[in-house]
């Protein structure tokens, strides 16, 4: 009886795990190629370049992620951080990153479980193929925290009503929780750069020293992440409040190790 009764809960584990989409994961673009067909013209082979170009700019060493429930987010030193969604039909990989953008399309080639193939599907006309070469990557990710995850980016969410000032310092310390995990992501790698980009904050970094700015690119961004002008402002009026908690500016080996320590000192002002 015991025997049949283990066989049977072999087979009902069996049939419920489900084999892991290989495609689940952040894959880091580390090379682009160009590969002219037999058959292609000097022109055509001019486009091919042109494009080939074009794309090393816009995703050579960019990541992107896909998650479950076919979650996806895209991250380039050229473009800002942008959220949406992924779709697989015969082989062909779709990300959708916004509604007023085209999707980028690619032809999935070989994959395992570190490496992935890609061809970029466009609309010129290049007699040959733009193939891109993706790694697995750890990046943005700090022990059980993935900073592309849609769970760590809901700050960038737009809320479709006005929020309470209680709302605001949530959704301020959630971004000010964000840069403490970025940054000690950065530690962790010893990364000798930071990506303003990513993070998306109205700080502004000095050599040994932090500032606030309501009009850099990025601060109009994050504060876009607001209902309106009105709740932005009490959001960087919050930050600031945060920043004369710090009493001395930290000293530390990099300029990165020293944001962090001084993101550290402003958490505890939203505990109060």
């Amino acid at each position: 009886m015991n025997k049949i009764l283990i066989f049977c809960c072999l087979v009902i584990a069996l049939g419920s795990c489900k084999p892991k989409n290989p495609l689940i994961g952040s894959w880091k673009i580390v090379r682009i190629s160009y590969t002219p067909s037999s058959r292609a013209t000097p022109e055509s082979h001019a486009l091919g370049e042109q494009l080939l170009a074009r794309s090393t700019s816009a995703l050579q060493n960019s990541t992107f992620a896909l998650y479950e429930e076919e979650k996806c987010s895209f991250f380039s030193t050229k473009t800002p951080f942008r959220q949406g969604n992924w779709v697989v039909e015969n082989s062909i990989l779709s990300l959708f990153l916004g509604p007023m953008t085209s999707p980028y399309e690619f032809d999935i080639g070989d994959i395992d479980d570190q490496l992935m193939v890609l061809t970029l599907l466009d609309n010129s006309t290049t007699n040959g193929e733009i193939t891109l070469i993706c790694q697995k990557s750890k990046q943005y990710q700090l022990d059980d925290i993935d900073l592309l995850a849609p769970d760590q980016n809901e700050w960038r969410k737009k809320p479709e009503k006005k929020e309470t000032k209680a709302q605001i310092r949530t959704r301020v310390l959630t971004h000010l929780d964000y840069m403490i995990n970025y940054f000690r992501c950065v530690e962790k790698n010893k990364q000798t750069y930071f990506e303003t980009g990513l993070v998306s904050s109205p700080f502004t970094f000095y050599a040994h020293g932090l500032g606030l700015s309501k009009e850099s690119t990025l601060s109009r961004r994050w504060q876009e992440s607001f209902y309106d002008k009105s709740d932005a402002k009490v959001g960087i009026d919050e930050l600031r409040s945060a920043m004369r908690t710090i009493k001395k500016f930290p000293k530390a080996e990099t300029f990165s190790k020293e944001y962090l320590l001084a993101f550290e000192q402003m958490r505890p002002y939203f505990e109060d």
